[in-house]
Parts: structure tokens; sequence; C-alpha cells
């Protein structure tokens, strides 16, 4: 994939390896995905959560009971070595580059994997966030209000005087 994704986005690539290891599946979903951006506290994902009014340990918890009832496909036994993405997550990771690049952005972060994840209305993730009022036009919104703070006044066009 020539997706090029953020040091954050690969951190939760990572834990969301972790993830799916801790809760003995063996394949990585993209519930697995969202309770790795959980853990990468500091990202404008999860900033972006809190600030829809998610609480955030509420949400792991609630994503947590319901993949755990799902356990795992295939063997009980589950090696770091036979840990797979499924079809919706390896969909998840193409799709996020599309999204950052709608946001004029050339390296896929947190925010992008979470707007993707959002598309989705059938997945766990959007069914656990949804009661919260969180989906994908809700983050949209939230971001615009932050990337609009971040403008820069030198960014802003300048008015001409004759």
């Amino acid at each position: 994939m020539d997706a090029k994704f953020s040091e954050q986005v690969q951190e939760v690539l990572r834990y969301s390896r972790e993830e799916a290891l801790r809760l003995g599946h063996n394949y990585i979903g993209i519930e697995h995905f969202l309770l790795g951006i959980l853990r990468e506290e500091d990202c404008t994902a999860t900033k972006v959560l809190k600030s829809l009014g998610v609480d955030l340990s509420f949400l792991r918890k609630s994503v947590e009971a319901s993949v755990r009832n799902a356990g795992s496909y295939g063997s009980s036994t589950v090696t770091s070595s036979g840990i797979s993405l499924v079809k919706q997550a390896e969909r998840v990771l193409k799709l996020s580059y599309i999204e950052a690049k709608s946001h004029k952005k050339t390296l896929v972060n947190t925010e992008h994997l979470l707007l993707t994840i959002l598309k989705d209305s059938d997945n766990v993730v959007t069914r656990t966030l949804e009661p919260m009022g969180v989906d994908y036009n809700a983050v949209n919104r939230e971001l615009g209000d932050t990337e609009d703070e971040n403008v820069r006044k030198s960014d802003l066009p300048r008015a001409e005087f004759p």
C-alpha cells in the first residue's frame, strides 16, 4: 500500500494487534483499531471524541464487551504470527488514505482512521458511538472547528487598498 501513515497511526496499528491478542482474537478488526486509538491518548481522534463528550473509558468498556462475546474466528489458540486483518479492516486502511487526501493531508492521521471507520454504519464501533451522538458528520464538523482555530493570519487573504 502506498499510503503513508503518521507515527501515531503506526503506533495505533501496533496497539490494535496487542488489543486483539489481549482479547484472544486471531484477527484484527476495526474494533481493535478503535481500541488502539484509545490507547494513543494524545492524538487528534481521542481529542475530538473527548470534545464531543465521549467518556473514553466507557467507550473502551463498551467496545470490549461487544467483541468479547464474539470470540475469535477459527481456533481458540492465538499466536502473534497467526493474526491477520479482516477484510473490513484492510478496507478501512485503504480508504483512510482517501480520507486524508480529502482533508488535503499527505499523511494518514488518527482522525482519518476514525472518520473512515465511521463512514461504515455496519460495525461495532459505529453502532457503539452512534447513541453517544458521534458519527462521521459530527467528527468532521469538530475537525473543521479545530482546523479553523489553527488558521494562521498569514493564511488569510489580504485586503488590497487602492
